[in-house]
This record gives structure tokens, sequence and C-alpha cells, in this order.
């Protein structure tokens, strides 16, 4: 028979590991929330979230929705390309492009939205940064986000605040260095300037 000292000690390390997990849960949802759309949270591929994605985009800009044009609708999703109007490049220096593309998952009221996400709704005159390979582009793979400049203006300095506090462990887990955090830096205080400016 077990000991009441025993039985003690099992309920201790029961509410230990239980705390070990919620703790990594909740920075697993907070990075989400900060990284992510809060809309795709649930069943959205985590890798689209991680800072690595971002720093590994060759193509980073700011641009505005001018069209969003409908592919194809499946049984699943809808697929759409949207054009979008530059405004700034923050990476692939020299680039003259005045345009780009972006295709991508979405939704309707006809077409439920995946579990598995990221899909989004893209709607002419909405702002855009899009972290891509090129500028003809499909997402994911990369990164994108949507909303007012004021929006992307917050959401980028939330990214820039977040990755200024991340510990060597957490910088692990978005699978960049301590260089990479010095390049990011750069990034979103240009990405900043550039929401500022914008018109």
């Amino acid at each position: 028979m077990c000991s009441l000292h025993q039985v003690n000690e099992s309920r201790t390390k029961g509410r230990r590991l239980k705390r070990k997990s919620l703790r990594r849960y909740t920075f697993l949802l907070t990075c989400v929330l900060i990284f992510g759309d809060a809309v795709h949270l649930f069943g959205a591929n985590m890798r689209s979230f991680i800072e690595a994605v971002r720093r590994k985009a060759p193509v980073v800009y700011v641009g505005s929705v001018k069209e969003v044009r409908l592919l194809q609708r499946t049984k699943f999703d809808i697929k759409a390309k949207a054009v979008v109007d530059i405004k700034s490049v923050m990476r692939t220096p020299g680039s003259n492009s005045q345009q780009a593309t972006i295709e991508y998952s979405s939704y309707d009221e006809k077409t439920p939205m995946l579990e598995g996400g990221p899909q989004y709704q893209l709607r002419p005159g909405v702002f855009v940064i899009v972290f891509a390979n090129s500028f003809d582009a499909s997402i994911p793979p990369g990164y994108l986000v949507q909303g007012s400049r004021q929006e992307l203006l917050q959401r980028v300095e939330a990214l820039r605040d977040a990755l200024s506090k991340m510990s060597p462990d957490q910088l692990k887990v978005n699978e960049i260095t301590e260089d990479d955090r010095r390049v990011q830096m750069s990034l979103y205080e240009k990405l900043s300037a550039s929401l500022r400016a914008a018109k």
C-alpha cells in the first residue's frame, strides 16, 4: 500500500506537470495571437506564425489591394487572386515592381472557413504587408497581414515588441538566431516608418 506521503508526492508531481503544460500552451497561444490573425487561430498552420517564416521571406512589401479575382470554387474553399499596388518594398532592393499578385485560400457564406487555414477575405482598398517568395506569390508559404494602415502599424509594433523580448528558448521555437533578431528588428522599424508615411 502507498503511504500518505507517497500519495501526496504523486499529486504534487501531477500538479507540477499540469502547470508546466499549461505554461507551454499559454506561450503557444500568445505567439499565435501576436503573430497571426486571431480569426484563423484554431486549426491554422502553426508554422505560418513563427518568426523564421518572415525572416526567410525574400520579398517583403507594403501595398493596397487594387482588385480581387475569384479563380475557382472547390468543395473546400475559394481560390482567389488579389492584385496589389505596391507602396514600398522592404526586401529585394532595386526592384521596380509597382504591382504584385497574391493567390490565396478564401471563404464566404456558401463555403465555410477551413479548419486548417490560414485563409483571407481581401477587399479592394485594404492595406497589406506581405512576406513572400516573389511578387507573384501564393500564401502560404509566406505570411500576410491585412487591415487599415493604423491596424497594420499596431501589428508591426506588436511583432517588434514581442521579438525584442524573446528569450533564447523562444528564439529557438521561432527558429531564429540573435543575428536574425537584429535583422528583423531593423525590418520592423522600416515597416513602421513606411506605414506612418503611407497615404
